[in-house]
């Protein structure tokens, strides 16, 4: 478990599991595949990552007992700690090894009342299928479900099934953006459907949720692909006009400003006095 992290959305994270498989362009330049933790299980023979048929998933040890720790001084401060789960996995893959440890990783999350968890999936149509029956009619009010958005297919592949969660907080990183998105004209079950507001253009008896936090940010690493800064802009100005909150986490390796490569200073473009003043946004769910 990470007490501290550099992710600048959460304070830290947590890894029941480690490993996955890669299903869309954002995984492309994956960086938990590098990490160290799985990079030394790789040296140990362990492949975790892949396909459940050819590769395995390293249940941890730490995350069990830290989690819990981590909700109790959160308790005894005073004070709410966001977690993200699964930084070095995707709690809702489809690999047969991790079912049971998911089911007890759930009900241990559950309990941790005084934590924010955030569970980010590149598999929303898991979701509720994977999650305890109850909390379908009861969701845990701490428990923040996320998907990634990286680009137009992405999202309207993966949005319609994350307004299906009855979460109270659902969210998306579109990191790494990867083209422009519009989030106000989704298809959506035969309708056009605004994520941010709710708003539906077409059957009546439909009625959507909203997304209520957007996170957004350019690719970091080896072979980072461009991050036009106007793409950015759009989606920061889709969420103002929305009045959902919205947080700029990075420029990433590779961004561009009118046709332009720039050059910040910060590691992984993440200095937020350097970009443009209408980007310098962090804000967090109400």
């Amino acid at each position: 478990m990470g007490d501290t992290t550099a992710i600048a959305w959460t304070h830290a994270t947590a890894n029941f599991w480690l490993g996955c498989q890669k299903v869309s362009p954002g995984c492309e330049h994956c960086y938990a595949e590098h990490d160290t933790p799985v990079r030394v299980h790789r040296a140990k023979g362990l492949e975790l990552w892949g396909p459940p048929k050819t590769t395995e998933r390293h249940r941890t040890k730490g995350a069990w007992k830290d989690v819990p720790a981590l909700d109790r001084a959160a308790a005894r401060e005073g004070v709410r700690r966001r977690l993200f789960v699964s930084s070095l996995a995707d709690i809702f893959e489809d690999h047969p090894m991790v079912a049971p440890w998911r089911a007890e990783a759930l009900a241990l999350l559950a309990s941790c009342t005084s934590l924010d968890v955030q569970l980010l999936t590149k598999r929303p149509e898991h979701i509720r299928a994977m999650v305890p029956p109850s909390w379908l009619t009861s969701w845990p009010s701490h428990i923040w479900i996320g998907t990634t958005v990286e680009d137009q297919k992405r999202a309207v592949e993966r949005i319609p099934h994350l307004l299906a969660v009855p979460a109270a907080v659902r969210f998306m990183s579109m990191e790494p953006l990867l083209e422009a998105v519009d989030l106000t004209r989704l298809s959506y079950g035969g309708a056009t459907l605004n994520a941010l507001t709710g708003h539906i253009v077409g059957p009546d008896d439909m009625t959507p949720e909203r997304v209520s936090w957007v996170i957004v940010g350019g690719e970091s690493g080896p072979g980072a692909r461009p991050f036009d800064l106007a793409w950015a802009r759009s989606i920061v100005a889709q969420c103002r006009e929305a009045g959902v909150p919205v947080f700029m986490k990075q420029a990433g390796d590779h961004p561009m400003l009118d046709g332009e490569r720039v050059r910040f200073g910060a590691h992984h473009g993440a200095g937020r006095n350097e970009w443009p003043e209408d980007l310098r946004v962090q804000e967090f769910p109400r």
